[in-house]
């Protein structure tokens, strides 16, 4: 079974609170996968047990498991992203759960609500996260991450042709990632901090 397949037994085992359990029942008979659970969970207003449930999923997975993860839970595929921005563009939001996401020359992206994450994949595109439980992920080529406190970043090292040489994810706390401040990723694959 994956690490992300979510069932009533792994809920039980990780000693989920009855209201949750009943609530993941009635949305997911059968079982379900993480992203799904955790997008139903936000949509219903569920924020702490999505991030509970994250918390959990994410302590079980390896680093290159995370990054598919998180990258799933910003939305951060660029069919999509190109679909709802356009180059050049800064993508500011600040509600509950309100994700942004930019692709193309310089298109920032900011959040500051809870669980409102950032993504961007275009040349010099930064993401930046304040909010509670939130990622900010910067997956171009010379590309810049930051979050708060609760959060977590993810960048992205790439060379001339754009073929990625290191990709680096990390929870704020912890691998010395501080909450507030840029991080790039250096040739060698260690985050550097850096002035914006």
């Amino acid at each position: 079974m994956s690490k992300t397949h979510i069932t009533k037994e792994r809920l039980h085992s990780w000693q989920a609170c009855m209201s949750g359990v009943r609530w993941f029942l009635e949305k997911f008979p059968q079982s379900g996968e993480f992203a799904d659970v955790y997008a139903a969970l936000i949509a219903d207003k569920r924020t702490n047990d999505a991030g509970w449930l994250a918390d959990r999923v994410f302590a079980e997975l390896d680093t290159v498991e995370l990054v598919g993860q998180t990258l799933a839970l910003c939305g951060a595929d660029e069919t999509k992203i190109k679909a709802r921005a356009k180059d050049g563009d800064v993508v500011v939001t600040t509600g509950y759960s309100a994700n942004a996401a930019t692709t193309g020359y310089s298109a920032n992206a900011a959040t500051t609500g809870y669980s409102a994450n950032a993504a961007t994949t275009g040349y010099r595109a930064n993401a930046a996260t304040t909010g509670k439980h939130a990622v900010a992920a910067a997956l171009g080529y010379c590309c810049r991450a930051q979050a708060g406190e609760t959060g977590a970043i993810v960048i992205v090292n790439r060379d001339d042709d754009m073929s990625i040489k290191h990709i680096f994810a990390s929870k704020v706390g912890e691998n010395g990632i501080k909450p507030g401040v840029w991080y790039e990723l250096s040739a060698d694959g260690n985050p550097v901090e850096v002035q914006q």
